[in-house]
């Protein structure tokens, strides 16, 4: 079955990115799989992991973690490893972001981007192409 596939770097912020991929998930009647980015360098916090874990079980979510200090390399990792089609972040902090990247790899894959207030935008061409090296 294809997946919608959340990926979450901050733990404690990430209520509103879950639920937006529920809704990606129900609407394209996916699984949804939440994939926690945890930093490999510092120890792990029991509280992170067990928050993450129920907010996924609360929205009905498959739950990942991975523990790396690229970014970049483990979201690859997971959209080559599933079939996943629908992939929701939350938004770019500048213009430098790795999601600008997995946008301009990933042409196959639907991406929505979750403001800070919780409103869903998908991801277009044009949004992917303004990264400034």
């Amino acid at each position: 079955m294809p997946k919608t596939v959340t990926f979450v770097t901050n733990q404690y912020q990430c209520d509103r990115i879950i639920c937006a991929a529920r809704e990606v998930a129900d609407v394209n009647n996916s699984d949804l799989v939440v994939v926690g980015i945890l930093d490999a360098e510092y120890e792990v916090d029991p509280e992170v992991v067990d928050y993450l874990f129920r907010l996924s079980k609360q929205n009905k979510a498959a739950m990942r973690l991975v523990f790396s200090a690229d970014k970049l390399h483990a979201m690859r990792d997971t959209l080559s490893e599933a079939d996943c089609r629908w992939v929701v972040t939350g938004m770019p902090g500048n213009n430098q972001s790795v999601l600008y990247d997995l946008w301009r790899e990933y042409k196959d894959q639907t991406f929505y981007t979750v403001d800070t207030t919780g409103e869903l935008m998908k991801s277009t061409p044009v949004l992917a192409a303004r990264k400034i090296d």
